[in-house]
């Protein structure tokens, strides 16, 4: 979303960064004076609820790390720890990027996209906590990995590959994320590919064979229907 000479502009402002698997780039509550882009890799951020990690969402390729800093000066409200083997990233002092909004246009309009699909993306997630079986709550999730932003893997025979193998997800974590337990996402996976919708490859990898009859079957328990597929 940005011109080639805002891409110039940004980068001439940032220094290339590599980070290790379970590096923290920002801690809630913590200080920082630092804007990071994600040019490859994954990281997920979490916050403490009753004294243990919840999964809030995940931050791939493209995304933007401590913009409250830069746009508020207020500490981060969320850990964000790498969960690849390594991530590449740009790095900017918050005031340079904070300056850099105000001399482009395009980079304000693009920061405002985004934050407003996080928006969207936390009211989707809290809907789908709402479903009444774990199975649905996981197809939904499901789902939402699907989306093109999440940069899903296509495969040649129609079936798609969620990021939890790339963004290294645990079980747990996904668990997390839905307000369940290992053990019930354990459940619920194999609930889904008792029904044909899914196959898990590795234990960090999901891969969704029938991606329409995922949808239907969160998109029912979304709308109240019968959930019998």
């Amino acid at each position: 979303m940005l011109t080639r000479q805002e891409q110039t502009t940004l980068r001439t402002r940032s220094a290339a960064s590599r980070h290790d698997k379970g590096t923290v780039i920002v801690a809630e509550g913590a200080a920082t004076r630092q804007v990071t882009i994600i040019r490859s890799g994954w990281a997920k951020a979490t916050v403490i609820k009753a004294d243990r990690p919840v999964l809030l969402r995940l931050y791939g390729p493209g995304e933007l790390i401590g913009i409250s800093t830069a746009l508020t000066g207020t500490a981060p409200a969320e850990t964000v720890t790498v969960t690849c083997y390594e991530l590449h990233a740009m790095s900017l002092p918050a005031r340079s990027f904070a300056d850099f909004l105000r001399r482009a246009p395009n980079a304000s309009t693009a920061l405002h996209r985004l934050q407003q699909w996080r928006l969207e993306e936390a009211d989707r997630l809290r809907t789908i906590r709402d479903y009444p079986t774990a199975a649905q709550r996981l197809a939904g999730l499901l789902i939402e990995l699907c989306r093109p932003e999440n940069d899903p893997i296509y495969h040649d025979d129609g079936s798609i590959s969620v990021p939890t193998s790339e963004a290294s997800l645990s079980q747990q974590d996904l668990g997390t994320w839905i307000g369940d337990s290992r053990k019930t996402v354990v459940r619920a996976l194999s609930d889904l590919h008792e029904m044909g919708v899914t196959r898990s490859l590795l234990p960090r990898h999901v891969n969704i064979i029938a991606p329409g009859r995922l949808r239907a079957f969160a998109e029912a328990a979304d709308a109240g229907r019968p959930t019998s597929y």
